[in-house]
């Protein structure tokens, strides 16, 4: 429905779309006011589902519909809406946004509860209650409308201690930080650091067993990016390498190790220093900006404006013991420190997270302010200087990202230097998938080539015959002519009678009838002046050269 416009519907229509699809589904529907389409239903005595309506039946307990009572109103109209429709994402923003503040405080995660608006109307707790075991036994993770998941206890227990965290985020389309601050809430224990390596150096590291709770059982997150479950092929860390290669590479990342401070960097990363230390000598933003790379109109060179000049030492170093065990697999640096892993180029992003603390005024803003001030009692198109609230202050954290959506955060407890290994095995990770995208996009090319080198064979084939069919056609008209010639000249050796042919008329005979051998491309007689006539050729082009020339 377009802003401005009012809907009218009987009665009973309302009412079954409301039970269908909610009321929060009707207002979306029609572009309506949620809070005047409520207003509606009760001045209408049309019930709608109550608090908890929609999370029973989501999870397949009994629900009870309240029938529509008898009323002498038979039609009703929705009320226009004077704003504009908002989009799915800040609907969506605005729920988990109200819903939160319902919910007991967890950190900084977006939770949302199932129960859609009419729980949120009622001030229900946005808790999801557990469902039945018998209706979850093949149930991985649940999504509620497009943009949530449901996690349940037992269920993210297990699936954290099956796979790496940052798999188990990929399939929820979250980061593994959500997932992490998820497994707090729900008092859900997580592998601890090195748990991985030692299941890829075979061995059986002890799992710490889900504890007891009386707490809440499950909790429903926002989305953010589409979630892909994972096969238990894919799911298995390299499966795309063969047997050997693979526990090369695992045993590499096992082995990987941090160099000492003192020693000497690899050359590349001592080349590229100046691009980093020129690019940020340049860089025009002040002291306090916030940097990252949406920040910039043109994407600064890898490590430049986006890590402090105090943790770009480490940074080299973690590049650095990156660096030489990519090259003892067999592997290579670039010269913009991308690597070659398996004859894929594979790009590292490494970013230093940043602090957000209140700005301090500083002289010169001081004195703009004042200049300002005193500007405003004399004139009234005083420009008010532009002063942030905010600074923006390195804190040393660093965000290391190999694939999209996939990254290594570093906390106060674990660093990156502890997911080495698992960086290297992402490293390769990321070369099959870049091999993947460039083997199709190279069969998509040989299909085009192929499909134009068909359809060049076709024009050319289509074309020559278009030429055949003209020249035949031009062969028949010449054919044409030849008969009737013939025709005219025996009508004419006939018309003279029983006294026959006189000796001019004869010759004209023996002339005309050379012509009309001439014009016939069967016979194809050379004319002695004309020469030969080209039969395939058009009218034109034959009467250009018969009639065309004269001496």
């Amino acid at each position: 429905m377009t802003e401005g416009q009012t809907t009218k519907l009987t009665r009973e229509q309302l009412y079954t779309e409301i039970w269908d699809i909610s009321v929060s589904g009707v207002a979306k529907k029609y572009n309506v006011p949620y809070a005047e389409l409520l207003k509606l239903c009760r001045e209408t005595d049309i019930p709608y589902p109550p608090s908890g309506y929609w999370t029973q039946l989501n999870f397949g307990k009994p629900v009870t519909k309240t029938p529509l009572p008898e009323s002498s109103i038979t039609e009703v109209t929705l009320p226009a809406n004077s704003t504009p429709k908002r989009s799915k994402h800040t609907a969506v923003s605005a729920t988990v946004t109200k819903v939160m503040k319902k919910t007991q405080p967890v950190e900084s995660v977006d939770f949302v509860a199932k129960a859609a608006d009419e729980d949120e109307v009622s001030g229900e707790q946005s808790v999801v209650e557990t469902p039945d075991k018998s209706q979850d036994n093949e149930l991985t993770y649940r999504t509620v409308e497009d943009k949530h998941n449901i996690y349940n206890r037992e269920k993210l227990y297990e699936e954290v201690w099956a796979n790496p965290v940052v798999d188990v985020a990929v399939q929820y389309g979250v980061s593994d930080v959500a997932i992490h601050k998820i497994c707090k809430s729900l008092n859900v224990p997580v592998p601890p650091r090195g748990y991985w390596s030692k299941i890829r150096a075979g061995e059986k590291p002890k799992k710490t067993p889900l504890p007891k709770t009386k707490g809440i059982t499950e909790i429903v997150g926002s989305r953010t990016f589409e979630g892909v479950k994972l096969s238990n092929a894919a799911s298995q860390p390299l499966a795309f390498l063969s047997e050997g290669e693979r526990q090369k590479v695992l045993l590499a990342a096992q082995q990987i190790k941090m160099p000492a401070e003192n020693a000497q960097l690899h050359k590349k990363i001592i080349a590229y220093k100046s691009v980093v230390k020129e690019w940020n000598k340049k860089d025009r933003k002040s002291e306090g900006a916030q940097r990252s790379f949406k920040n910039y109109s043109n994407r600064p060179p890898f490590l430049a404006g986006v890590i402090s000049d105090e943790t770009l030492p480490r940074v080299y170093r973690i590049l650095d013991a990156l660096f030489r065990q990519i090259e003892s697999l067999g592997g290579s640096v670039n010269d913009d420190l991308s690597l070659q892993v398996r004859n894929e180029r594979v790009y590292l992003e490494v970013f230093e997270a940043q602090d957000e603390v209140e700005h301090k005024i500083t002289r010169q803003e001081a004195k703009e302010l004042l200049i300002y001030e005193d500007a405003k009692r004399h004139h009234t198109w005083a420009s008010k200087p532009n002063i942030r609230k905010y600074d923006y202050v390195f804190n040393g954290l660093l965000r290391v990202s190999v694939r999209k959506h996939r990254y290594f955060r570093e906390t106060d407890k674990i660093s990156i230097e502890s997911r080495l290994g698992d960086i290297l095995i992402e490293l390769y990770e990321e070369s099959q998938v870049l091999r993947l995208d460039r083997e199709a996009r190279e069969e998509a090319a040989r299909k085009r080539e192929e499909e134009a080198r068909l359809k060049e064979e076709r024009r050319k084939r289509y074309n020559k015959e278009v030429e055949r069919t003209i020249a035949l056609e031009n062969a028949a008209l010449d054919f044409e002519t030849a008969c009737r010639i013939r025709t005219y000249v025996k009508a004419v050796a006939t018309s003279c009678g029983q006294d026959g042919l006189d000796g001019e008329t004869a010759a004209w005979v023996d002339w005309a009838m050379k012509k009309a051998d001439w014009f016939d491309p069967i016979v194809a007689r050379d004319d002695e002046l004309f020469g030969e006539r080209e039969h395939e050729k058009s009218l034109e082009e034959k009467a250009l050269k018969k009639f065309g020339h004269y001496w």
